[in-house]
């Protein structure tokens, strides 16, 4: 199958979508808004709460010396430097455990130390004070 076909074949069926919305649709029967919708239910009624509660409630429980050993890092002293310059911009603890949860899931290249500082830099700038603004913020930057 040539790469300029619009077409792709998932388990016997051709799907003829051309965005990944309609793809998605046509493989699940259903929009990836219905999906996520139905996801967020069925987190909720296992939890107790919504996701970005739960989120919250991490983020926010731990320092970010301890978020990064929970996330598996292994804590140099130039992480702590990191955590601490970051602290002097202004950022807090759950602010910053959200920039280093971001930069631990996008990076490619692994943890750069002045990149981090660059964001934190620029997340102080826009003036990302609360853990929802950097929630919002990282959404933001993800659709884009």
């Amino acid at each position: 199958m040539s790469r300029d076909k619009r077409y792709k074949k998932i388990k016997g069926k051709v799907i003829y979508g051309k965005t990944t919305e309609e793809r998605f649709q046509e493989v699940h029967g259903i929009t990836i808004e219905e999906w996520e919708a139905k996801g967020e239910e069925k987190f909720k009624a296992k939890m107790g709460m919504s996701s970005d509660e739960w989120y919250i409630k991490q983020v926010k429980s731990l320092t970010s010396i301890e978020y990064l050993k929970y996330k598996g890092v292994d804590v140099s002293k130039d992480d702590v430097d990191l955590v601490m310059d970051l602290q002097e911009l202004g950022l807090n603890d759950g602010v910053i455990n959200v920039l280093l949860d971001y930069v631990i899931i996008v990076s490619k290249i692994g943890f750069i130390h002045s990149l981090v500082r660059e964001m934190g830099e620029s997340w102080h700038n826009k003036n990302i004070s609360t853990i929802e603004r950097a929630m919002a913020f990282v959404r933001e930057v993800w659709k884009n």
